[in-house]
């Protein structure tokens, strides 16, 4: 985990087990000068990415030189206020990609398994608000090679414990890109299509028993999509909303299940992340679960003082053409 939390050093790791990276500076860079002839080496647009950075935050993407010297010094300070670490490094930003992660677990006896992958691709500020697995547009031999490159790459970080390789796709090509060595947000989905409890082995793990399953047993069915309910307001820029919620009716039925803390009469505070609930669809096929999901968004019935969410934009990226198509891309919101 102290390897992997170190985002440069993950990614070098990376490269030495033979997994493809994008461009970039291959250690943090320290100052000005050297930002501005990675910069010259790499091309535009690129990104800048905290070294500690995490949940979406600590990166900042730059479309021209005249920008890079101004935007690396507010990153690293940035960086250095939310994360306690201003360290810095430059990467190729790929604009036109799919994020695509491969979910893993490995135990402290040499077994490293996959659990297949999750499309993440609705994001905003680099942060996911809808997941499904399996990822659409992902063919079966490049579902394979991503799965293939997960498990090498937490065999050469000798990692244990459940985490999440991420890659950017764009056609049967991809990249990596960084490692979440904990319980993710979307992990739900994964259970949902394999029977998995990931959080089970995840503890069992960490007593020092081995996986109750192997590489074989994973037989993934059907499929299952997550929508992240947050208190944010999608008119203001996602601004995060504090109040007091005064109606909670999460939706029932079968195949759904929701995650939540929240409830009529919670305080939302203004000092924590804005996550609300998860509401997770599982169906045999991808129509029929974004189908669900449309229902189960319908019926949520949430409403506070104070309080925006993210629910009815949700309900317009399900019925947009390119997610219904499965063509979107990390860029969908920003379009």
């Amino acid at each position: 985990m102290a390897r992997l939390g170190d985002k440069a050093l993950a990614r070098s790791i990376m490269a030495d087990a033979g997994l493809p990276v994008l461009e970039g500076t291959p250690e943090p860079v320290g100052n000005a000068a050297d930002v501005l002839a990675a910069g010259h080496r790499i091309g535009f647009p690129l990104i800048i990415k905290a070294a500690a950075g995490g949940g979406g935050r600590g990166m900042s993407v730059v479309r021209r030189m005249e920008d890079l010297a101004a935007t690396f010094r507010a990153t690293s300070a940035a960086a250095r206020a939310v994360f306690g670490d201003g360290r810095v490094y430059l990467e190729r930003f790929m604009e036109r990609a799919k994020h695509v992660e491969v979910q893993v677990l490995a135990d402290e006896h040499g077994t490293v398994v996959a659990l297949g992958n999750r499309d993440c691709s609705v994001q905003r500020r680099h942060q996911k608000l809808i997941e499904e697995t399996p990822a659409p547009g992902v063919s079966p031999g490049l579902a394979d090679r991503l799965a293939e490159a997960a498990v090498a790459g937490a065999k050469a970080a000798g990692f244990t414990g459940a985490g999440t390789f991420e890659f950017l796709v764009s056609g049967e090509e991809f990249a990596f890109i960084e490692v979440n060595s904990r319980i993710q947000v979307e992990h739900p989905v994964t259970e949902a299509v394999t029977g998995i409890d990931l959080v089970r082995e995840q503890l069992c793990v960490a007593a020092g028993r081995p996986l109750s399953f192997r590489q074989e047993d994973v037989r993934p069915r059907g499929v299952a999509v997550e929508c992240r309910i947050n208190a944010e307001d999608p008119q203001r820029d996602f601004a995060p909303c504090a109040g007091e919620l005064t109606e909670f009716v999460p939706p029932g039925g079968p195949f759904l299940r929701v995650d939540t803390h929240a409830y009529a009469g919670y305080r939302v505070p203004p000092d924590y992340d804005s996550l609300l609930a998860k509401v997770i669809a599982w169906a045999p096929d991808r129509e029929q679960a974004i189908a669900r999901m449309e229902r189960a968004l319908a019926e949520f019935r949430i409403d506070g003082r104070g309080i925006r969410t993210t629910k009815e934009l949700l309900r317009s990226v399900l019925a947009e053409p390119a997610f219904r198509e499965g063509t979107h891309t990390t860029s969908l919101l920003a379009k």
